[in-house]
């Protein structure tokens, strides 16, 4: 007659009993996975391409957008190009209405799950070297695995973030104009004549190449 310590039998049992639950956890964070990270590059896709959109509008390179074709195109008639610096004092608005309605778009044409709330933040940062567009789209989708029996959320939020910095020609050369005057303040103060001479010269040439 065997021991109780030597019986084998139900050990099949309690090891099942043991490893079901981490199998099925790992199965919930594969759907997890699945389910996550379509949206997030989706979203991640959608908001960088209005970022860029909105940037390129509002710099100064003759790009536009046309929402109804969602392409660009050039803008041939100077006298319609925008104000690089209306950002400033104008509200954010129109990026804010713009932005949706391209990430909405773009996010439409993708393969993933368009389940759960979707919101929208767009806006324009005003910072002294440069613009910045910034927009935020979170989405929370639904759990696909109901893990309520462990008190897991039923529904994830997603959230990207992307940015593009407005394009500015003039801005440029103002920071090189700033750059040149503070090199000169300081050979001055220095007293290093051939540096002045230099960045002279240096800003000679920027002003030649912009037909100045």
């Amino acid at each position: 007659m065997k021991s109780i310590i030597d019986d084998t039998s139900g050990d099949a049992v309690v090891e099942a009993a043991i490893l079901f639950p981490i199998m099925i956890m790992i199965f919930a964070a594969l759907v997890l996975l699945a389910a996550y990270l379509p949206t997030r590059a989706a979203l991640q896709r959608a908001t960088q391409y209005a970022a860029t959109v909105m940037a390129t509008e509002i710099g100064d390179t003759w790009l536009f957008y046309d929402e109804s074709s969602m392409s660009f195109y050039w803008e041939t008639n100077k006298s319609n190009l925008k104000n690089v610096y209306a950002a400033l004092f104008s509200g954010s608005g129109d990026v804010q209405i713009k932005g949706e309605d391209i990430v909405i778009e773009i996010e439409g044409r993708s393969v993933s799950s368009k389940a759960g709330h979707l919101t929208i933040e767009c806006y324009v940062v005003n910072k002294i070297v440069y613009k910045e567009i910034v927009v935020t789209a979170t989405r929370e989708f639904n759990v696909p695995v109901d893990l309520s029996l462990i008190r897991f959320p039923d529904t994830i939020p997603v959230t990207v973030t992307s940015t593009a910095v407005v394009q500015n020609g003039d801005e440029f050369v103002r920071n090189v104009d700033l750059a040149v005057d503070f090199a000169k303040y300081a050979a001055e103060k220095l007293g290093i004549s051939n540096i002045s001479e230099t960045i002279g010269s240096f800003g000679g040439r920027v002003a030649s190449i912009l037909g100045w």
